[in-house]
């Protein structure tokens, strides 16, 4: 019960330290001197209690002295005291029940040379780190006093269970090797939480009575050679102390010498007489830094990341155009100052930040954007833009005063009607002669070749047509039923195009004519009658804006 409340409380001290270096920071010192108490473990012929595994475990306590070498490396004297034991059964012992238990208790001391990795060397961590964890190894002696004991019951019952005339104790003094990994946690600049643990490696086989893994009740303690040696394991938990002035804090430090206090030890330091004002602002080797390598100093450099000019303090002006780029509205493109950095790339008083059309002279009106036929209303709204005009014709004017505006006007010079989108209507009477005209339009039988009597009407259809140039025409090609509906089809498309061409060669603008081919789809009379058939070959016009 008690070794459980033990554990407890290592695990707890632990978790506290933990949690205590969130608040502090490492400042080691010239030397430090480490003052720990714990648990010794053991590990040998007969078991193993490591981290532990079993009953019992004793206390132990230690003290170390370390010499700080170099960021990585301390130089460490330690040593330690304390209790190991151990209490094996042997099951498969079948010739004296007496000897069933084979415990041991052991007194030992030892002591240890060592050197020390830390990782809060710079590289790994910083120096200066909250947690500083480290591994250590060395070598040296130890003293045993060892009293080993068989019989009825273990170790930890009454002794009126044990042949007490086996009881033999004696004592072993030899070399070992120790490994630990630890940290120390920081309280302040002088003192550190720690926690370490060590497994010591006796050479010896001979201080836990137990020779090769075997009891031996009539000689315990005969060293048998090449066997396996013996080791114990300390949980060590303490307070660490940085004896000397702080190496990381700006003091005087008997440790490193850093004349010039610029946090580079004299021995690194390229620069030895390092300006109070530059003494946070040193590279690796404390000479003085200029991180964006522009030629100014850290301490000097107002954008010390970022290369820039004497003239602005280290800050860039990348246009160079005299304005650094802090204060420059347009960093990339050269400008004026009177612009705040910007250029006015159309001359017209603008600046281009400002300029919604920037390679165009315009008015702070239209928000640098022109008014070409100063209307009022600017060129990206003007349906209009070199006539003056109105609002309502969205910057058009009515031309021919027909009430339509020229943006939707197709006849704008030509006063005309809203229905025919400004253009003059087309007079039921010219309407008339376009019919008639078109009437004496024939073809040779089964041909789309024009017979030369129906030029006259042609040529009349012309005419008729250029009165009004605005107005589309639509060449439309009739047939009776006379055949099959494709062939006709294809007859009355043919016609079509052949009057198209006429017209066009007579002057008709090709781009007002479109010729359709109906066939006999669209008869106006019975083709059950020689003058019904007559009446549907035919060819129609159909004028629209």
């Amino acid at each position: 019960m008690q070794n459980n409340y033990l554990r407890k409380g290592i695990l707890s001290a632990a978790m506290a330290c933990l949690s205590a270096g969130s608040l502090m920071a490492q400042a080691p010192g010239t030397h430090t001197l480490e003052l720990t108490g714990g648990f010794r473990e053991y590990l040998g012929d007969m078991g193993s209690s490591l981290m532990f595994a079993k009953s019992p475990d004793y206390q132990g306590g230690g003290v170390s002295f370390g010499y700080y070498v170099n960021p990585a490396i301390d130089l460490v004297g330690a040593f330690s005291f304390g209790d190991v034991g151990f209490t094996r059964k042997w099951e498969d012992w079948d010739l004296r029940t007496e000897y069933q238990y084979q415990s041991f208790r052991a007194n030992t001391m030892d002591l240890t040379v060592a050197a020390r990795f830390k990782f809060n060397n710079g590289s790994i961590l910083a120096e200066d780190a909250k947690f500083a964890p480290y591994i250590q190894g060395g070598l040296g002696g130890f003293y045993a006093f060892s009293q080993v004991r068989w019989g009825y019951a273990p170790y930890t019952q009454d002794e009126v269970y044990w042949d007490v005339t086996k009881k033999p104790a004696f004592v072993d003094m030899n070399a070992q090797a120790t490994g630990s990994a630890g940290f120390n946690l920081f309280l302040t600049d002088k003192v550190a939480l720690h926690y370490s643990y060590s497994l010591t490696y006796t050479f010896s086989d001979m201080w836990d009575g137990a020779v090769d893994a075997y009891p031996d009740p009539v000689h315990p303690i005969t060293h048998k050679l090449f066997r396996t040696n013996d080791a114990w394991g300390y949980h060590g938990i303490g307070v660490t102390f940085s004896i000397g002035e702080s190496t990381m804090m700006g003091g005087s430090s008997k440790g490193p010498k850093d004349k010039d206090m610029d946090g580079v030890p004299d021995k690194y330091d390229l620069c030895k007489n390092t300006e109070e004002r530059y003494r946070n602002y040193v590279d690796s080797n404390g000479c003085n830094a200029d991180t964006d390598g522009d030629g100014i100093f850290d301490a000097d450099d107002k954008c010390p990341e970022v290369a820039g000019k004497a003239e602005f303090n280290g800050c860039p002006d990348r246009d160079g155009d005299g304005i650094q780029d802090s204060k420059d509205a347009c960093p990339d493109v050269a400008g004026k100052a009177e612009f705040g950095g910007c250029p006015d790339t159309d001359g017209d008083g603008i600046a281009d930040n400002r300029d919604e059309c920037p390679t165009v002279p315009g008015s702070a009106m239209f928000n640098g954007c022109p008014d070409s036929d100063g209307d009022g209303i600017e060129d990206r709204k003007d349906k209009c833009p070199d006539v003056a005009g109105d609002v309502a014709g969205e910057g058009c004017p009515d031309t021919d005063g027909d009430g339509v505006y020229n943006n939707v006007d197709k006849c704008p010079d030509v006063a005309g009607i809203v229905a025919n989108k400004g253009c003059p209507e087309i007079k039921p009477e010219v309407i008339k002669k376009i019919a008639l005209a078109a009437k004496g339009i024939n073809f040779e039988t089964g041909k789309a070749v024009i017979l030369e009597s129906s030029f006259s009407n042609l040529d009349e259809l012309v005419s008729l047509l250029n009165e009004y140039p605005e107005a589309m025409v639509e060449v439309q090609g009739h047939t009776d039923n006379v055949g099959s509906p494709e062939s006709n089809k294809t007859l009355s498309q043919e016609r079509t195009e052949s009057v198209v061409r006429y017209l066009v060669l007579k002057g008709v603008a090709e781009s007002r004519l479109t010729a359709v081919g109906y066939g006999q789809e669209m008869p106006i009379a019975d083709n059950g009658s020689s003058r019904g058939r007559a009446l549907n070959r035919r060819v129609d016009f159909k004028l629209s804006y």
